[in-house]
């Protein structure tokens, strides 16, 4: 009897002919060809799903005994080959795989915690058909309710999984094979989510705090390509430079600080430690633009960080405000909003302080179209800044944390917030945040604390 070479894969082996020299080696260092074997079912995988499968590889060959997997489990196995319309007798571990690959990536969803997120899934979900949990909405809330008390799930965290369940879900309905879709209706729907905790987003960004936050920004622009010792600073550099000027030898002082005598060298010349040497940075410049967006727009982040040049119509639309004729910008955001309705977005801008920065950005640009405004220095992609509104944050004398209530998302919150407040109307609000619901919105209103307490100090009763 030919043997079987084990692949680490339930049920995937190869049957090897007798002159194969890898008998006893890897499977993939051959060419004989991938046999599959469940439930005293054995099968040669490419004579079965008449197609050619790569011997060399595991990946084809999985994919292919997943398929056969689902027919015996649903008694549609016929020995004469596979039926090419699996509709939802797909497993939901190879639908995963797909929607990755086929909507996910080409929709900039993919992110390492959605990779981590979809391998809990796919570790426990991944072996059921997409019919069975269509049909089986309490075994996909127990699993949900089983993860949380094996991996200490918080509420919120719950309602991440649930969320992506959901999204999965849908995506299944709409995708069809042969006309017939993946899943039947979307189990989700009969399973309630979790309430969870709240963020804590009521602080607000007041006038004298806004100010702190721009004022801040100047100790961003600080020196670059400082040098960099745990021995010297610029207190024992002068030292170094006045001792040697005073007609100390060089080595003598070196010693003293624990350097080499190159480096005295270098520090007496200049060549090092030069002030007059050090470019300024434009990290502060770049993120006072970031904070008037912000203010001014709230625009979100992520939103913020794609637009370029070509997206900002610097051409002004007019609008009249107690008779006094004023100009705007429109600009084009890639918002999440559009990935669903697939209709453009836009923010404008009114303020006159942004509009000249956005102006002179355009000018340090050359108006380079495909330069991004609020990226890097030189106008190239920039995808985060975390680390620097967390510096500016602190410089600014603010505590930052999801737990304190301050984070560059509040900027948005406080966006909406000022928004209601000028205009009296939190539907106007919803609009400028580009809202679908106005629920939301009144998620992001929050009252200046000299409001509550002037109410609170108006309900004396009259006589």
């Amino acid at each position: 009897m030919p043997h079987r070479a084990a692949s680490k894969v339930k049920g995937l082996y190869k049957k090897h002919n007798l002159r194969c020299p890898n008998q006893e080696g890897l499977p993939t260092n051959c060419d004989c060809p991938w046999y599959g074997r469940y439930r005293c079912i054995s099968k040669g995988l490419a004579a079965w799903a008449r197609k050619t499968v790569d011997p060399r590889t595991k990946a084809g060959a999985e994919a292919v005994l997943a398929r056969l997997k689902t027919v015996v489990d649903e008694r549609k196995y016929s020995p004469e080959g596979e039926q090419r319309s699996l509709g939802s007798g797909q497993r939901f571990s190879d639908f995963v795989l797909e929607w990755k690959t086929h909507y996910a990536e080409e929709y900039g969803l993919t992110s390492n915690s959605l990779d981590d997120m979809l391998n809990v899934l796919t570790e426990g979900l991944g072996s059921f058909t997409l019919e069975h949990l269509a049909g089986d909405p309490v075994h996909i809330e127990r699993w949900l309710n089983r993860m949380q008390k094996e991996r200490n799930w918080s509420p919120n965290t719950w309602n991440r999984y649930y969320g992506l369940l959901n999204t999965l879900c849908v995506r299944a309905t709409r995708w069809k094979t042969n006309g017939t879709p993946r899943m039947a209706h979307n189990p989700m729907t009969s399973i309630e989510r979790r309430v969870g905790t709240k963020k804590k987003f009521g602080v607000r960004i007041e006038e004298a705090v806004e100010d702190k936050l721009f004022e801040a920004c100047a100790a961003l622009n600080r020196p670059q390509h400082a040098p960099h010792s745990i021995r010297l600073d610029w207190d024992k550099v002068d030292t170094i430079r006045k001792r040697v000027a005073g007609g100390e030898s060089q080595s003598k002082v070196a010693r003293s600080f624990g350097i080499s005598s190159g480096l005295c060298c270098q520090i007496v010349k200049g060549d090092i430690w030069n002030r007059e040497k050090y470019r300024v940075g434009t990290k502060g410049d770049l993120m006072r633009l970031r904070l008037m967006m912000a203010l001014d727009t709230g625009v979100r982040r992520e939103e913020m960080m794609l637009i370029q040049i070509k997206h900002i119509n610097f051409r002004p639309a007019l609008t009249t405000v107690e008779g006094e004729q004023r100009e705007l910008f429109a600009v084009e955001v890639q918002s999440k909003g559009e990935k669903t309705t697939g209709e453009k977005e836009f923010v404008w801008v009114g303020t006159e302080r942004l509009k000249e920065a956005l102006k002179k950005r355009r000018f340090a640009l050359r108006n380079d179209p495909e330069a991004y405004v609020f990226g890097t220095e030189t106008g190239k992609r920039q995808k985060a800044f975390r680390r620097m509104w967390r510096e500016l944050f602190t410089l600014a004398g603010l505590k930052y944390g999801r737990d304190k209530g301050v984070v560059w998302h509040t900027l948005r919150h406080e966006f909406c917030s000022r928004t209601a407040e000028n205009t009296g109307d939190p539907v106007v609000a919803q609009e400028l945040a580009r809202h679908k619901d106005l629920r939301t919105t009144q998620g992001y209103l929050h009252p200046r604390l000299a409001r509550v307490l002037a109410a609170a100090t108006g309900l004396n009763r009259k006589s």
